[in-house]
């Protein structure tokens, strides 16, 4: 890297570092402008606001990260371009495309940072009881291809369900013909499942059959796992853990399509940066420069307000089967991306 590029770098990182500072501690302030009265009326409130703040800080950096690489690239270019810096890169054959290289590699460690809070910082601050939500669970019915289960009670620290009751039935023709109950199910250290006190009432030849059972087992594969805990949102569950949860549903029968949206989100998010940055880039260099700081920055967190109220809409209708995952995941950074090429292109 010459040392043009590693001006550009720097003063970029300089601009992103001050960016997220600043969104950060407004964020704060204005938080506890909200909480003043509890925050301040004992150091018990003082601490609790504190652990509250702390804890909100990975939801806090998803939302504005993007935000301050577009930011960092409006100040950027367009600080070079009152200084008349980019006339004098562009003399000596330094164009648009390989200003932005340098940016690149920070961009990169942007979404390194963006990639461990996303799947690491959540859960690492999480409360404890909110971690142990699902730890005791009552009434909870799931559905594994041809059979519809039902458990009274889920104790995950026992790794044991009480009163569990299976449906199954015919696809073609469709029709209930077993129904098996049983006091107790347990995991076993290999994943499978011991079934105790087992009543099954099965029909044949349109008559019912009834047979008990002390203890039955079964393979992991045709029983759900009931012990997860689904109290954290998959986005921020780690990326390979969110693939091999996707494997193991699949195996069961189960419906994926919002886990795959999940996971093309969380690879989505990783190059919302790049995206905002190759849209912010030749907008700040055509229109900013002769105006003021303020105007690059109304332009630059209404951009990426924008950016993230169209994620969350296109999330949405994927959420509600209106649009395939890739597209809900994809659609708003392929979009500004597009803004961003008719952007350089008119620039040239």
């Amino acid at each position: 890297m010459n040392i043009l590029s590693r001006y550009i770098a720097g003063t970029y990182l300089k601009f992103w570092l001050l960016s997220l500072l600043a969104l950060v501690l407004l964020v704060v302030i204005s938080n506890l402008f909200g909480n003043l009265d509890r925050a301040l009326s004992s150091q018990a409130g003082l601490l609790a606001f504190l652990d509250e703040t702390v804890r909100s800080m990975p939801t806090v950096l998803d939302l504005l990260i993007p935000i301050t690489a577009l930011l960092a690239a409006m100040f950027t270019f367009t600080g070079l371009a009152r200084s008349s810096e980019l006339v004098a890169m562009q003399s000596v054959g330094m164009g648009l495309y390989r200003q932005l290289r340098p940016i690149a590699f920070v961009l990169v460690m942007i979404a390194a940072l963006d990639y461990v809070n996303q799947n690491y910082l959540f859960r690492l601050l999480q409360p404890p009881d909110s971690a142990n939500s699902t730890r005791n669970a009552a009434h909870q019915w799931t559905v594994l291809r041809h059979h519809i289960i039902h458990a009274g009670r889920i104790d995950a620290g026992q790794a044991r369900i009480a009163d569990v009751s299976i449906f199954t039935w015919n696809p073609e023709p469709f029709r209930l013909h077993r129904v098996e109950r049983a006091r107790r199910v347990e995991r076993s250290d290999d994943g499978s499942w011991r079934l105790v006190d087992v009543v099954t009432r099965t029909l044949a030849a349109n008559r019912w059959s009834l047979d008990r059972k002390s203890a039955e087992e079964r393979p992991k594969e045709e029983f759900p796992d009931l012990f997860q805990q689904d109290a954290l949102d998959a986005h921020y569950l780690p990326f390979f853990e969110l693939s091999a949860k996707i494997r193991q549903l699949e195996s069961q029968g189960r419906r994926v399509e919002l886990y795959w949206l999940e996971w093309y989100q969380k690879t989505a998010a990783l190059f919302a940066p790049f995206a905002l940055v190759w849209f912010g880039t030749p907008l700040a260099q055509s229109h900013f420069r002769r105006g003021r700081a303020s105007g690059e920055i109304m332009v630059g967190i209404l951009g990426g307000l924008l950016f993230l109220t169209a994620t969350e809409i296109v999330f949405t209708l994927g959420k509600g089967g209106y649009l395939p995952p890739l597209v809900a995941a994809w659609a708003v950074n392929a979009a500004y991306v597009a803004l961003g090429g008719l952007l350089f292109w008119r620039a040239r």
